[in-house]
């Protein structure tokens, strides 16, 4: 038993190194099956796991089979806000090291991370075909939310366990793509983006979904976009933009006017 903190400790950080999400589970609160409240261990074993750098934290039977699910999801939440307003929270995060390999969505994903800081943006929005690029950009552990783009059902849900990942599915359409519904969907063969001139419209879109989310609540609100050209090519991070919640044609409360 002595040895699990930190056998723990090391899983989740080898998890954050090779940017796989790692989930801490298991009696987080178990007492509160019986209890109404959980003890000071168990509280302090959640706020650890979270400040280890975990992604996810996950009851079981306290929501599944115990007396009072609706207050152990409350107080774990509770416990997960007040770790996360601590200052030292991303401190301890960034502590640990991450190696990165000389490609374009390292470089991108890394960048977007420090301009987000710099700036004050509200989220970093991320699209995504396979979900490579959002599991990077959470690894970063960044300052904001990520918000992850993409046109693939199985990619949204798998993303939903990523630190600080709010998955967003668009219509067809909406990454600028000219395939049908069917084609677009196509998870094997991805469609290829035939309107790479129309990239205001795929960043009208990203600040559409920010809006819808929640992240953003003022038209001067900044985001942080990274994509690929051409879309629908896996791997492809090679564009990052900063724009205003207003849109790709406004910048400083000014914006443009498209001629009719």
């Amino acid at each position: 038993p002595e040895d699990v903190p930190l056998l723990q400790k090391q899983i989740i950080d080898t998890c954050r190194r090779a940017g796989k999400p790692v989930v801490v589970a298991t009696q987080m609160l178990e007492s509160m099956i019986e209890s109404p409240t959980p003890t000071r261990a168990e509280a302090s074993d959640v706020a650890t796991a979270i400040y280890d750098g975990a992604d996810a934290i996950m009851l079981s039977a306290e929501s599944a089979a115990g007396k009072f699910p609706e207050e152990s999801v409350a107080m774990q939440q509770r416990i997960i806000n007040r770790v996360e307003s601590d200052p030292h929270y991303h401190k301890y995060l960034d502590q640990l090291s991450m190696s990165k390999k000389d490609t374009a969505t390292d470089a991108i994903t890394t960048a977007a991370r420090q301009i987000a800081q710099t700036v004050k943006a509200k989220a970093i929005v991320c699209f995504t075909l396979q979900g490579s690029t959002v599991l990077r950009a959470a690894q970063e552990r960044a300052t904001v939310p990520v918000l992850g783009i993409t046109p693939f059902k199985e990619t949204a849900r798998q993303l939903v366990m990523s630190w600080g990942v709010y998955p967003d599915l668009p219509r067809s359409g909406s990454f600028g793509f000219s395939a049908d519904d069917e084609d677009f969907f196509n998870y094997e063969n991805p469609a290829v983006d035939e309107q790479a001139d129309d990239f205001d419209m795929v960043l009208k879109n990203a600040c559409r979904a920010a809006l819808r989310k929640g992240l953003v609540s003022d038209p001067n609100d900044l985001l942080v976009v990274t994509a690929g050209i051409p879309f629908g090519t896996p791997g492809a991070a090679n564009i990052i933009r900063l724009l205003p919640a207003a849109g790709p044609s406004c910048w400083d409360g000014v914006c443009r006017v498209e001629d009719v």
